[in-house]
């Protein structure tokens, strides 16, 4: 039986994700507006809400990694933005769909959070990956 190759990819934030962030904080806002709450907790609380999608939108879009590469040994090698190459684990991978998230740990502790959609990743490699993570759990 022939060896599953490796699978590589470039790697970069989804902008369906940060259109949602986006959305789910105009969301908030609308809200808030609408509430019965006074003034100044309407602003203290659209504060707290634009500071915290500030906070979320630049934590998705600053990854820790650029390109990611399961290895048919097993092992998955991340490089992160400046190009410096780690070994990684595989912490936990979900699958729904079209999407799927993996969750790595670098050999120097960095976590890395990966969703794969259809505007981010090609379709080809995110069935491999299916296939392969599959295969993994039996």
């Amino acid at each position: 039986m022939k060896s599953a190759p490796a699978i590589a990819f470039e790697y970069r934030p989804s902008h369906w994700l940060a259109a949602t962030i986006v959305l789910i904080a105009l969301l908030a806002l609308g809200a808030l507006a609408l509430s019965g709450v006074d003034f100044w907790m309407k602003l203290a609380l659209a504060g707290a809400a634009c500071i915290y999608a500030g906070y979320t939108l630049r934590h998705f879009l600053r990854v820790p990694a650029r390109r990611v590469a399961w290895h048919a040994a097993g092992h998955w090698r991340v490089a992160n933005v400046g190009g410096a190459e780690h070994v990684a684990e595989l912490q936990h991978a979900v699958v729904r769909g079209d999407w799927i998230v993996l969750s790595l740990r670098r050999s120097d502790g960095v976590r890395v959070s990966l969703v794969l959609t259809p505007d981010n990743c090609d379709a080809d490699i995110r069935r491999r990956l299916r296939v392969r993570l599959a295969r993994a759990r039996d």
